[in-house]
């Protein structure tokens, strides 16, 4: 009678909405669900449960479900079970491609990573293809995005890539890859022959102090340069490059920016770099002391960025502006400072 009662139609429907239900193993409530959807008209037939037991063994003839052994419900006429195992559903185990990839020489660590990202995999293999296909080719060093661009047709890809764990001792290195990252320029202009080097924070105060300088032959001053506000950190490693065409600075680098916790966040952020020494140009931080105090009451010294960079005996000096909750910016103190400041240096 089941047999007869069954439609073809309804059970293809059935076993399309069990094997797609996403789970590995189907409850008999969402069992009972599934059959009424797809068998609408056999809702409240008394042989409703007896179709439902059919539809399910048609489904494991043809392996499409497994059957419980033991776990069945016996309320009803014939039992059902009580779940039942789609295997359709089950997820394959994770395949740790990497441990079995032919890596080249350069790459064999990556076999022994104790996990590996599909996206990052992919950017090893690509990697790995390049290293291959230009072995014993005398390549010339590239700066990183332009290799980037080689590898991944993206020029940042590499520069985020060098981020992660990837990189390091006995892994990835940018010579690996025949590739340096050379840090963002710096804008400066010769103001004399001098070794040492005047990093300003502001670009109006910068163009003062060229002007200055360049009319004035009695200071150690060869280069005035603008640190770009908070890009100056960035910056640091230039130094020891090529400032304004002169080769790496063979001098002091002196810094001034404005009295404030973000202008002393950045030299102290700049200092910490440690490629090579910041110093503050002292007797300019000094007249910030004597000029008015702007923005009283509105600046939070909490933090107490640049305390150690400019020293305690500095730091007492400005003692009054951050008592004063207040700023001072570099364009408050006159020219005529700078041009005294770089005579004394």
């Amino acid at each position: 009678m089941t047999d007869a009662l069954n439609r073809p139609a309804e059970i293809a429907a059935f076993a399309e909405a069990v094997t797609s239900h996403g789970n590995v193993r189907v409850s008999l409530r969402d069992l009972w669900r599934l059959w009424a959807a797809s068998a609408p008209r056999l809702i409240g037939h008394p042989a409703q449960a007896a179709a439902l037991a059919a539809a399910l063994a048609d489904l494991a003839d043809r392996d499409l479900i497994e059957l419980p052994r033991t776990a069945w419900d016996t309320s009803t006429t014939p039992p059902l079970p009580r779940s039942i195992t789609v295997p359709k559903s089950r997820r394959p185990g994770s395949v740790r491609r990497w441990t079995q990839f032919p890596w080249c020489t350069e790459l064999g660590w990556a076999a022994s990573l104790p996990s590996l990202s599909d996206a990052r995999f992919n950017d090893l293999v690509a990697i790995n293809d390049w290293l291959v296909r230009t072995r014993g080719t005398r390549l010339p060093v590239l700066p990183m995005r332009y290799r980037s661009v080689q590898l991944f047709g993206d020029e940042k890809h590499l520069e985020a890539m060098a981020r992660t764990s990837l990189f390091g001792p006995d892994r990835l290195t940018l010579e690996t890859l025949a590739c340096v990252r050379i840090p963002p320029p710096l804008a400066a202009a010769t103001v004399g022959a001098g070794p040492d080097v005047l990093v300003i924070e502001n670009s109006d105060t910068y163009w003062t102090a060229v002007h200055t300088l360049r009319h004035q032959i009695t200071h150690t001053i060869g280069i005035v340069a603008w640190g770009a506000g908070r890009a100056f950190p960035s910056q640091v490693p230039t130094l020891t490059v090529d400032i304004a065409g002169r080769g790496p600075v063979t001098g002091t680098v002196w810094y001034w920016g404005d009295m404030d916790p973000d202008g002393l966040a950045i030299a102290s952020g700049a200092a910490a770099v440690g490629t090579i020494p910041i110093l503050p140009a002292r007797a300019l931080w000094v007249a910030m002391a004597e000029r008015p105090v702007q923005s009283p009451g509105t600046i939070d010294w909490t933090a107490t960025p640049g305390r150690e960079w400019l020293g305690p005996e500095l730091w007492t000096q400005l003692a009054e502006i951050r008592s004063a909750s207040g700023r001072v910016a570099q364009e408050a103190v006159p020219s005529t400072v700078i041009a005294e400041w770089a005579a004394a240096t």
